[in-house]
């Protein structure tokens, strides 16, 4: 039997693993590194392996690297085209295991954030148990996610008093998800987004990079600082080559 666990490993920083994330880590004998296409994406792999050198010994484990299978600009037929992207990633996840875990060995996928939080590799290992390893087995180490990093770097609470918060993605934000609720935790915005809605009384608090050394802060009411906030993105993605970015909006309730 195979066994492989889906760490979470909060936004990057050695720093933001939780204990039970360690104590996983250091029964892994094999690691899988997808890394993904695009100038400054090596970053995101180099990041793990700094995770690995603070918590594991040199020669103490193997790295399995593969390049991470793209997925092209959705439009219209965005459901069709991430069940192509998921089943691609599915293939190459399961043939790595197949070759490079040997029953009776654990292997690892380190995640960003939490595995549970927009991220696909839960469903792909079902996937993978289902149609082409039965013998397989996976646990989820729960992680810091980027939603509760941001709250802390602003020194503000997700939701306001009494009121509830959603967490959406940009691409629901501008169809109206966003419509009747207090407080929204957007995330996977590459384009500024918040540009495109009414910012009529909603504050922003928005973060990039966050914990680690490129991190960026801005606040403030939507109507003053969105454009600064876009122009602080582009500069960083241009600068990095890529971005990772998310922000809570937050209504701002009448004076009693």
């Amino acid at each position: 039997m195979r066994m492989v666990y889906l760490i979470g490993i909060g936004p990057g920083g050695p720093e933001y693993l939780t204990m039970q994330a360690v104590a996983a880590l250091r029964q892994v004998d094999v690691f899988f590194i997808l890394e993904k296409e695009g100038r400054g994406k090596e970053g995101l792999a180099e990041a793990r392996r700094r995770i690995l050198a603070t918590y594991r010994e040199p020669g103490s484990y193997r790295e399995v690297v593969a390049p991470s299978p793209g997925r092209p600009p959705a439009g219209e037929a965005y459901l069709d085209v991430v069940a192509d992207w998921h089943q691609r990633k599915a293939d190459l996840i399961a043939g790595l295991i197949a070759d490079h875990l040997a029953p009776g060995q654990t292997g690892a996928i380190l995640v960003w954030g939490d595995p549970a939080l927009y991220d696909s590799n839960i469903e792909i290992l079902h996937r993978i148990h289902r149609e082409r390893l039965p013998d397989l087995r996976f646990e989820v180490i729960p992680g810091i996610t980027s939603v509760q990093v941001l709250a802390a770097r602003h020194k503000v609470p997700l939701n306001a008093v009494g009121g509830d918060v959603l967490i959406t993605t940009a691409r629901r934000m501008e169809a109206g998800s966003c419509e009747g609720h207090d407080s929204a935790v957007v995330m996977l915005d590459s384009n500024a987004a918040f540009r495109r809605i009414d910012p009529d009384g909603l504050d922003i608090y928005w973060g990039g990079y966050l914990g680690t050394e490129d991190e960026v802060l801005m606040s403030g009411p939507l109507a003053e600082v969105g454009e600064a906030v876009a122009e602080t993105a582009l500069r960083e993605k241009r600068r990095h080559g890529w971005i990772l970015d998310i922000y809570l909006l937050r209504r701002r309730r009448p004076a009693s």
